[in-house]
């Protein structure tokens, strides 16, 4: 319904007021309100005015032409860095906003930023504002200044917004997690209208948000190109699948986040910049993360923070930037140990970091299971780079000599880890420090502390994940040579000590991947897949690979080998199953998402996604991981 005109100049008179501030409100009709803390505190600051010389009328609604206003003084909204040939007139934009009027430069603004949701020229001043309208408009100010939020991230338990659409329910987590806009009860109640009160209430509100804003960057390439929130579209977690199953620390368009699976709360951990491979310290207390500066190389500065988010710190005093998988939590104390350019250094939580010992490329290293000792390789001098050799070593890591274990003769070395009783050591061989050998299989090798002569185990393709050890001290393991996934490859279990290996019968017609020993080492779960040949080495078109994905299933199987059988509820497209430490769950990866499901099968439940990175399907030659942007802490 149209307001009559003498309305219109008298609010055009109260809301272009001068914004100087008052020392205390004339209004006798807010004495009693609720309010009416937040109606004195916004009137102070200019941003509302009453509705005449003494009333403010709190319970009357407002329209978008006074929001519109209030949103440009609260947020100092104007053009930016605009230019104009012309200055613009509302004219450019609408066919209902006169030249002239009170609120014609603030419906400009909004225009131009985006703000309000307008169709067919149409900025309808006039209309009484919904509370979904208003989440929007105030994330969409807060995007529209650069600003980003840090704030404890839970997604609301509104029963009535499951139909909106996903950026309106973003922006409705936004203004909740900011206490912007919280009510009580299971409701939002998008389509009610906003009164004057309730308008100061969330104003004032965002006056204390915009207080502790800072300035936004950009996230890299991990950020999605369509992100309008201030918090970059807050993740949508399943807090109910993953309760009790611990804590999850992921990376969201580029931000940390810690997710707490006793409490269902969910922590924003970073505001800016592109965080890659979280790493939690034995205790859960802290995450190492890298700050990723240079994009080509996934490389930047080592940071440190808090799980509740304080202490965030960037680590001072390296020689270099970090890599993705060159620094690892002891499994006993807050201390990391990570690879340079220079050596081996160690960094405590709450430290300065020191180098334990000075060598070149040293690119791999790993705690021995009590943390006192680290194994790790060096490059011995050569006048000739193709005649390289590298040495294995073993160091104290609280002071001493590094011991070499044994030389590999024109070959490198890639450390991958100790025993489970810490008597031996496990080892990659790269021969000729072959990059292009080494992405087609290496040779895995096992040593014995004392012994001078090494194992031989098998040969496989040393991806990330592609090795686990059961708490018996075998070891599971993906064989097969040649970088391609979809052919020759099989499951086999080891004895590190002996060099007995169990082979494992795949699916028919399949490869098998991806494995991963139950907590109490009596089940296997894994990958199986359509099984390509060797002489399929891409795929020409997408819906070809995405063919050959969906035949990605979960298979489970008793140690032994036998009972063999997949969980077809989990789904096609499946990556990295991973056990819960009761054994009674599996998490793992579909459809670019984290899914949870009772490892005797059942329904599964989506805990987290789809992720804002976009997902590359193909990955090295059929081999994806979402490791660097999941971590899973299990206490």
């Amino acid at each position: 319904m149209k307001r009559a005109l003498f309305m219109f100049l008298l609010v055009s008179i109260l809301f272009i007021a001068p914004q100087a501030g008052f020392a205390q409100t004339p209004f006798d009709d807010i004495q009693s309100h609720q309010a009416s803390a937040d109606i004195e505190a916004v009137y102070e600051k200019g941003i509302m005015r009453g509705t005449s010389v003494n009333k403010f009328s709190p319970d009357e609604f407002v329209d978008r032409a006074q929001l519109a206003v209030c949103l440009v003084k609260t947020f100092n909204l104007n053009y930016d860095d605009l230019k104009f040939i012309k200055a613009p007139v509302p004219s450019d934009l609408y066919d209902d906003v006169e030249d002239n009027i009170w609120y014609s430069e603030a419906s400009m603004v909004m225009g131009y930023h985006k703000i309000f949701n307008i169709t067919n020229r149409k900025f309808r001043p006039h209309e009484a504002v919904t509370r979904i309208e208003a989440a929007s408009a105030i994330a969409d100010s807060f995007a529209a200044k650069k600003l980003s939020v840090i704030s404890t991230m839970m997604w609301p338990n509104y029963l009535d917004t499951t139909n909106l659409t996903p950026k309106q329910q973003s922006d409705i987590s936004f203004v909740f997690n900011t206490s912007i806009m919280r009510y009580t009860g299971n409701e939002f109640k998008p389509e009610e209208r906003i009164t004057r009160a309730e308008l100061a209430t969330i104003l004032n509100q965002t006056l204390k948000t915009l207080a502790v804003a800072m300035p936004a960057q950009e996230t890299g390439s991990g950020s999605s190109p369509d992100s309008s929130n201030p918090v970059m579209n807050p993740p949508d977690i399943n807090t109910a699948a993953f309760k009790e199953q611990g804590d999850l620390a992921f990376i969201w368009q580029g931000l940390l986040y810690a997710f707490d699976g006793k409490t269902g709360e969910v922590k924003q951990l970073t505001g800016s910049g592109r965080a890659v491979q979280p790493a939690w310290s034995h205790d859960g207390q802290w995450l190492a993360y890298i700050d990723v500066t240079d994009p080509e190389a996934d490389t930047g500065p080592l940071w440190l923070v808090r799980r509740d988010g304080s202490q965030a710190h960037q680590v001072q005093g390296l020689p270099g930037l970090a890599g993705r998988q060159g620094f690892f939590w002891s499994p006993t104390a807050n201390v990391l140990a990570l690879t340079m350019q220079d050596g081996v250094w160690l960094v405590s939580a709450d430290g300065e970091p020191s180098r334990l010992v000075q060598s070149e490329g040293t690119f791999h290293l790993a705690w021995s299971p009590d943390g006192k000792y680290l194994a790790y390789n060096g490059t011995l001098p050569s006048d000739q780079p193709e005649d390289r050799s590298d040495a294995l070593y073993t160091i104290a890591v609280d002071g001493g000599q590094p011991v070499q274990r044994l030389v590999a003769p024109q070959a490198g070395i890639q450390v991958t880890g100790w025993w489970s009783d810490g008597k031996g050591l496990l080892y990659w061989v790269d021969p000729l420090h072959s990059a292009s050998l080494a992405a087609d299989g290496m040779g895995l090798w096992s040593l014995r502390q004392g012994d001078t002569e090494p194992k031989f185990l098998s040969s496989g393709l040393a991806h990330q994940g592609w090795l686990s050890m059961s708490p018996q001290g075998r070891l599971l393991i993906v064989k097969g040579e040649w970088r391609i996934v979809w052919t020759r490859k099989s499951l086999a279990i080891i004895d590190p000590e002996s060099g007995s290996v169990q082979d494992l019968n795949n699916p028919e017609g399949s490869v098998a991947i991806d494995p991963s020993f139950s907590p109490d080492g009596s089940r296997i779960a894994f990958v199986a897949a359509k099984e390509l040949g060797g002489d399929v080495w891409g795929f020409e078109k997408p819906e070809e690979l995405n063919a050959w994905v969906a035949t990605r299933t979960l298979w489970i199987r008793n140690s032994d080998g036998s009972g063999a059988h997949p969980l077809p509820s989990a789904g096609a497209g499946v990556y990295q199953p991973v056990w819960s430490k009761d054994g009674d769950h599996i998490l793992y990866v579909r459809d670019n998402a984290l899914w949870i499901i009772g490892a005797d099968g059942g329904q599964p439940e989506k805990v987290l996604g789809p992720f804002s990175e976009e997902e590359d399907l193909f990955g090295f030659y059929g081999y994806s991981s979402y490791q660097g942007i999941t971590a899973w802490y299990q206490p």
